[in-house]
């Protein structure tokens, strides 16, 4: 460093480009959540379950109590909603005018759907988060501007860590992931620091 960078970064100034860049990082994730998520939405419960009403379950043994006693357990609908819950799915009934159930009327799987689609959303937001991350990461190791430095590091690093924890679904291809990132980050470091011996 020259003598002025030296003064130039110096007590106030340091402590006051250290927060100006914490500052800045917060507010670059913060935006790159709200872009990721503008351009591509989480998947909404209700477009994968509409028109689902409240007579999934449970099996109905009549409304009143007089009529309660008429219904009775049937072996068949029983292995029918047995079948369909160890498909990841619920049952939906249908029922006489006891308020009985009569019969199995489909089995509704929007729950196993909607739980893919969360998966896959997961999946390909941990791929985004993670590689932008990095790329900020080496934007931070190789920048020589302090400022650019404290900005992007903490930056890049949140959005990889962020990135594993939306998700933890997957730990298989977190833990690949993570490894080479590391490793790519360990890497890089050391030849910024080589450069400057």
């Amino acid at each position: 460093m020259k003598k002025g960078e030296k003064k130039k970064f110096s007590g106030k100034n340091l402590a006051l480009t250290i927060i100006i860049g914490i500052f800045i990082a917060i507010m670059i994730i913060t935006l790159f959540n709200l872009v990721v998520t503008y351009f591509y939405e989480e998947p909404k419960y209700e477009n994968y379950c509409k028109n689902i009403g409240n007579d999934i379950y449970p099996i109905k043994y009549g409304t009143i109590t007089s009529t309660c006693l008429n219904c009775t357990f049937s072996k068949e609908i029983q292995e029918k909603v047995d079948e369909c819950l160890q498909e990841g799915c619920n049952p939906v009934y249908n029922y006489n005018d006891e308020g009985c159930t009569i019969a199995v009327k489909e089995c509704n799987c929007c729950n196993s759907l909607f739980e893919d689609a969360v998966k896959s959303y997961n999946r390909n937001t941990f791929f985004i988060y993670a590689a932008i991350g990095f790329a900020i990461i080496v934007v931070g190791l190789f920048v020589g501007i302090l400022l650019i430095q404290i900005i992007a590091l903490p930056a890049g690093a949140f959005l990889v860590i962020e990135a594993a924890v939306k998700n933890f679904d997957d730990k298989l291809y977190v833990i690949i992931t993570f490894s080479l990132l590391i490793a790519a980050a360990i890497y890089l470091a050391l030849k910024k620091l080589e450069i400057h011996k």
